[in-house]
């Protein structure tokens, strides 16, 4: 009997899987109604905007100090890279960045070109004094910025909500503070984030992993297995036992680390003064769905009330390249935002 009773749920779940899958004409009509939202826009052109600096100039213009930080939340110590522009007169800017999954602090310098677009910037007029926070996630790239499942050992979250902003409180006081990231890094920056707004005052997801339960499996799946195990077999990505070694099997506990589900479950009186940018490729949909989960958070967003911008980048995919180019809007963003929130 209760054999029986197994087979008839699983059969149910796969047939609801199946029906609420995200066709490609599901697919197109979200997207008709984000692109009418005022807060959206789509760029045509993606051409990157920043100048050529040879290497002497972009030493003469910045220094990149390593610090590794002591913390009783993982059993590392934590590397950070500190991109700081030489000449600094006022009060900076603080912005934290974080990478994608087993990437490292240095692809920000590298493969974004943050320092060329800063200068690029700086040289127009366009953006104020930054100083950039380049934290490696811990667990050789891997750690999602999150603490393990059942693993006291390797609490990433605790630490970078609370020893990695002590950090920045204490070297820069009275500095307005954004964070962002890319892929796993958006994932972390938007959860962080939204999980310690009055640390933050401008949030952002650079094609992130930000509906979590989308990655894994079809999110409304997920409310079927809120409270039950989730079968391995569910989950969409390759790294599967890796996921659950991090979130758990559990429904319940998977979706507590969802910013898709982070969202509605926050006051909307907590987004006050807080601004968000959000932005992804139209082509990076594959594997990992980052289209889509971009799809669902900005209408969420806009549900929801917070203060967003949102950015669709015709035929770019999921790569450093495409960062390189949206980083240049985002430190304008960043800058501008900061201005306005005296």
């Amino acid at each position: 009997m209760i054999l029986e009773i197994l087979v008839f749920l699983v059969f149910i779940s796969l047939l609801f899987y199946t029906v609420t899958y995200p066709y490609n004409f599901k697919l197109n009509r979200k997207l008709k109604r984000v692109l009418n939202f005022s807060q959206v826009e789509k760029i045509i052109d993606t051409k990157s905007k920043y100048l050529d600096f040879s290497h002497k100039e972009l030493s003469d213009e910045f220094t990149i100090e390593e610090k590794y930080l002591e913390t009783k939340y993982a059993t590392e110590k934590m590397r950070v890279l500190i991109v700081k522009p030489k000449g600094v007169l006022e009060t900076p800017l603080c912005l934290v960045l974080l990478h994608g999954i087993r990437d490292k602090a240095e692809d920000w310098i590298y493969k974004a070109k943050l320092r060329e677009n800063y200068l690029s910037l700086k040289k127009r007029g366009k953006v104020k004094d930054i100083i950039f926070i380049l934290p490696d996630s811990g667990y050789n790239g891997e750690s999602w910025y999150t603490n393990f499942y059942n693993d006291k050992s390797h609490q990433y979250e605790e630490f970078f909500s609370k020893d990695l902003t002590s950090f920045i409180e204490q070297e820069y006081p009275n500095s307005k503070k954004g964070i962002g990231g890319f892929s796993m890094g958006g994932y972390g920056a938007l959860k962080i984030g939204l999980k310690n707004l009055e640390s933050y005052d401008v949030i952002a997801s650079f094609s992130g992993a930000i509906s979590l339960i989308r990655m894994s499996i079809n999110r409304r799946v997920m409310r079927i297995f809120r409270y039950l195990y989730v079968p391995k077999f569910l989950f969409n990505d390759v790294n599967k036992a890796h996921f659950m070694k991090v979130f758990s099997p559990w429904g319940y506990k998977i979706l507590k680390n969802d910013p898709y589900s982070i969202i509605k479950k926050t006051n909307p009186e907590r987004y006050k003064g807080k601004k968000f940018y959000l932005s992804v490729g139209s082509e990076d949909k594959k594997p990992y769905l980052m289209f889509q989960q971009w799809l669902d958070v900005v209408g969420r967003a806009k549900k929801y009330g917070l203060d967003f911008k949102g950015k669709i980048y015709e035929n770019e995919y999921h790569t450093w390249e495409y960062i390189s180019k949206d980083i240049y809007n985002f430190l304008v963003f960043f800058t501008e935002e900061t201005k306005r929130r005296k």
